[in-house]
């Protein structure tokens, strides 16, 4: 990555996974790298992105379409969190890919848009509203709150 403004924001998303969740967010978005830049979907997605009348968009919903495949091909027993994280990583990749090709110049503006477009469509496709997300953020605060709580769940989260 040439662009030190998406590196930044790579490393805060890889910064905002929880360590139990690593090692899964690591495989998919390797598999997700696999298949951008694999001999059989590569030239089709350059295609697309080069005939795009917004290339940002485009890739916002490449990703996604990306993600949905490995969602699939898990039979999908993919972890949400690690793929949510994982596809706003991959969504970096595609804009610095994009940058160094000329498509795009990425500004702060632009990241901003392409990382809300990239939640704002994919949480719901995954059944994720507003008001579901509230319910588990009220959920994992109270885990936090509960040291009881707290302490099962590291214990089921290292396999104990």
């Amino acid at each position: 990555m040439n662009n030190e403004m998406i590196k930044k924001a790579e490393a805060a998303i890889d910064a905002k996974v929880p360590p139990a969740d690593k090692q899964a967010y690591d495989r998919i978005v390797l598999a997700g790298m696999k298949v951008m830049f694999s001999k059989e979907t590569h030239g089709e997605l350059l295609k697309g992105l080069m005939e795009a009348d917004d290339p940002m968009k485009t890739a916002v919903e490449g990703i996604i379409g990306i993600i949905g495949i490995l969602f699939k091909e898990s039979k999908n027993t993919m972890p949400v969190g690690p793929m949510i994280f994982a596809g706003q990583s991959l969504l970096m990749e595609a804009l610095d890919f994009m940058e160094q090709g000329g498509m795009i110049e990425v500004t702060p503006e632009m990241l901003s848009t392409a990382t809300r477009t990239y939640l704002e469509t994919l949480l719901p496709k995954i059944g994720l509203t507003p008001d579901k997300m509230q319910a588990i953020m009220g959920k994992t605060q109270a885990v936090m709150n509960d040291p009881q709580k707290l302490a099962a769940f590291k214990q089921q989260a290292q396999g104990g």
